[in-house]
């Protein structure tokens, strides 16, 4: 069942703990592959809320899915993320907020992370347009690649790690070897099984040092 906070529905897991984070899917839309990393995390003792940036809207193809992401201005994004924060804090009583997205949403949560300066990010695969934005982060971040990502991989050593060196910010790389973008997603081409099952634990361990 899908929380409704102001504008906004979330798919929320609940856990004990006092860290909580804002998921965020991919290009294609809210999905129950979404929902399964959310309950996957909230196993794992972090209370998740996945929000449905589409607002109902899924794309099937690439291209329908170009055409949704234009509707996530920064502006909805931040205001959608604002209130997953508050309805983590409000219903799940959690004292540190960050992000986790994929693909997309990576992007989209390390943007949010930079602009609403948030306790951390775990960015699976996602660039942001704007690397000195990087200069906003108040919290550590997680970046997750794939060695035969040919896009976002090249960004991340070119543009990313030189920004967090620039503006001295906490960042980790996990690189997977033989991995493409989007390794993480079962049931895709390119899904790397050992690969996403390595990142996953470092993502669990990451969230766990904060």
């Amino acid at each position: 069942m899908l929380t409704k906070r102001g504008d906004w529905e979330f798919f929320v897991a609940k856990a004990p703990g006092p860290l909580g984070l804002v998921i965020i899917h991919e290009i294609f839309g809210y999905s129950p592959y979404v929902e399964k990393v959310a309950t996957d995390i909230s196993a794992r003792g972090f209370t998740a809320a996945a929000i449905d940036l589409y607002k109902g809207k899924k794309a099937t193809t690439l291209e329908e899915g170009f055409k949704l992401r234009t509707s996530v201005t920064k502006e909805s994004l931040l205001d959608g993320i604002s209130n997953g924060i508050e309805l983590l804090k409000d219903k799940a009583g959690v004292r540190k907020v960050g992000t986790l997205g994929f693909c997309m949403g990576g992007g989209l949560a390390l943007q949010a992370a930079c602009d609403l300066s948030l306790d951390f990010c775990v960015d699976y695969y996602g660039s942001i347009e704007k690397e000195d934005d990087i200069a906003k982060l108040r919290g550590p971040i997680l970046l997750v690649l794939g060695s035969d990502d040919e896009r976002v991989t090249p960004w991340a050593f070119q543009k990313f790690l030189p920004a967090a060196m620039k503006y001295k910010k906490r960042a980790e790389v996990q690189l997977y070897p033989n991995a493409r973008h989007a390794f993480h997603r079962p049931g895709w081409e390119g899904h790397n099984p050992q690969a996403a099952a390595d990142a996953w634990e470092k993502t669990i361990r990451f969230l766990s040092a904060i």
